[in-house]
């Protein structure tokens, strides 16, 4: 596994064992690379809208990480998140991107009725404030209404993670 960032190691720290992680706007996929690496989750999913993006670190992963033995599966979706087509569960990240495009993916995956996740961690640019605000109206009844703000110092910048659990 390669070292992540701070703010990167307190979403990976923050995932759940055992369970699916999502990494929408996934970028270079770091975060999922070194949860499928862990071998701590049952899948890992790659998802972005820019298609070479996903086609690189696809073609990246069966060089240099695909192991036939391993536990966890890979997935690799190359469309907008609010575009997915399928349950997700587990854990979902959404991080790196502005908190319009994390509501919009949010609220997509809710209406229609795709989101079965057990723990949403969203890493807006800013807005962190008004995302909250706007996902306890956005959010299935099945999620906390307050969610756990956490923050780690990144580059001279005080960044904010927002953490939606389901309720058990």
């Amino acid at each position: 596994m390669f070292k992540l960032s701070r703010r990167m190691q307190l979403i990976f720290d923050h995932l759940l064992p055992g369970k699916p992680v999502w990494d929408f706007c996934c970028d270079h996929g770091y975060l999922g690379l070194n949860a499928y690496e862990s071998g701590l989750f049952s899948e890992v999913h790659f998802v972005d809208q820019v298609p070479h993006i996903v086609e690189q670190l696809e073609v990246r992963f069966q060089a240099e990480y695909f192991r036939d033995d391993a536990l966890t599966q890979a997935g690799f979706h190359s469309r907008p998140g609010e575009d997915l087509q399928q349950p997700v569960s587990g854990t979902v990240v959404i991080a790196g991107v502005g908190a319009h495009t994390i509501l919009k993916i949010v609220q997509s995956l809710t209406e229609n009725g795709l989101l079965s996740a057990d723990r949403l961690i969203l890493g807006p640019q800013r807005d962190e404030q008004m995302l909250s605000d706007l996902l306890q109206k956005v959010l299935p009844n099945t999620f906390k209404t307050d969610c756990e703000m956490l923050s780690v110092e990144e580059r001279g910048r005080n960044r904010k993670l927002l953490i939606f659990d389901k309720i058990l």
